[in-house]
């Protein structure tokens, strides 16, 4: 029994690499494009962008609420300080008291405060430009180092729109 799978995984290699070595001798070889910004790179920069600007608006509330309140009086403190919004997922905001509402402490936490909300957008961000990327044809090593310096300065810009402006507050 092993010597017929052993015959007919050899047939199936052997035929496999016959249609491939005859499609190579029919297609032509073409030369990859270079490398521009079109309407996929905007999408997944702006995707980008936004994952960058939704993690320095966490390290914003985290490291930096003064700024941010000084900026934003009016911020209701129980939904946008990370160290007080931690407890909305529960009852009374108290831990003892069991969830707020189903799932709000797992899969739903991003509805009970603006930390968790943002977490939640990054992810969405990064998992939707991941996905439309790699429906992409394979290109050279160059275009995929362009890419990385693109897609680096998009989340740069982001993450610096809204953390720094911020961060030099010195107020108390």
């Amino acid at each position: 029994m092993r010597k017929v799978f052993l015959c007919a995984a050899i047939i199936f290699c052997v035929a496999v690499n016959a249609q491939t070595n005859l499609n190579l001798l029919t297609k032509p070889v073409e030369q990859p494009a270079k490398w521009q910004l079109d309407k996929n790179k905007w999408i997944t920069g702006g995707l980008i962008f936004t994952a960058g600007a939704v993690k320095g608006f966490n390290e914003t509330l985290m490291f930096h609420w003064k700024g941010f309140h000084h900026a934003f009086p009016k911020a209701n403190p129980q939904w946008f300080n990370p160290d007080k919004s931690w407890r909305n997922k529960y009852k009374n905001n108290d831990p003892n008291a069991g969830t707020k509402f189903p799932l709000s402490t797992t899969v739903l936490v991003a509805l009970t405060d603006q930390y968790h909300l943002n977490s939640f957008l990054n992810r969405m961000a990064w998992t939707s430009a991941f996905i439309i990327k790699i429906g992409e044809s394979k290109k050279p090593l160059k275009q995929y180092l362009i890419d990385f310096l693109y897609y680096t300065l998009c989340h740069q810009a982001g993450f610096m729109l809204t953390y720094y402006p911020f961060k030099s507050y010195q107020g108390h």
